[in-house]
């Protein structure tokens, strides 16, 4: 997943394709992007503070933090949407409404295609982990989780942080590289 972008790049290099594609598109909306790694770092620390509380017996503590985890995320998705939403009425969608001007129109849509296919997964990765916290939230606020009982918990921190991990990759391969 993240080889393909610089293996098409590397079959298909000519020069300035990724500062003339990537950052022209992208480059203008990399605040966004910059944005949402600050929000999913925030979500890896109430999601770690959400495991400490489940550990430590703290109900309405792990309660409150899986939630502001869920805030998180969501706010991560609202912003996605509202790129998806800029990127659609520039007709930057890839297929047969792609519309881009200059002699580099295969590779812009190329590189669309990899962004909407890398970031379209881990946003519904990211929305499977908000149906988690979302279940975790409402059994911890249960009473379900104890000192010797929090693996569920912890589960789900597992797979919220892996998700983070992934957009942390993501974020530079599809924000930063090629900017001048």
């Amino acid at each position: 997943m993240f080889i393909e972008p610089k293996v098409y790049t590397a079959l298909n290099h000519r020069p300035g394709l990724e500062s003339r594609v990537g950052v022209a598109q992208l480059g203008q909306i990399a605040g966004p992007g910059t944005i949402n790694t600050a929000v999913l770092i925030g979500s890896s620390l109430t999601m770690a503070l959400a495991v400490w509380a489940a550990k430590t017996g703290r109900r309405k503590s792990t309660v409150a933090f899986l939630v502001s985890t869920l805030v998180l995320g969501s706010t991560f998705l609202g912003i996605k949407a509202i790129e998806y939403s800029h990127k659609f009425h520039q007709h930057l969608v890839p297929g047969p409404h792609f519309e881009w001007e200059g002699p580099l129109a295969g590779g812009a849509q190329m590189f669309f295609n990899l962004y909407f296919l890398l970031t379209g997964l881990h946003a519904l990765h990211m929305v499977v982990g908000a149906g988690l916290l979302i279940a975790t939230a409402i059994l911890a606020w249960r009473g379900r989780f104890s000192p010797q009982n929090h693996n569920f918990v912890e589960g789900v921190g597992l797979y919220w942080h892996f998700v983070d991990i992934v957009w942390i990759f993501l974020f530079p391969l599809l924000y930063l590289l090629g900017r001048s």
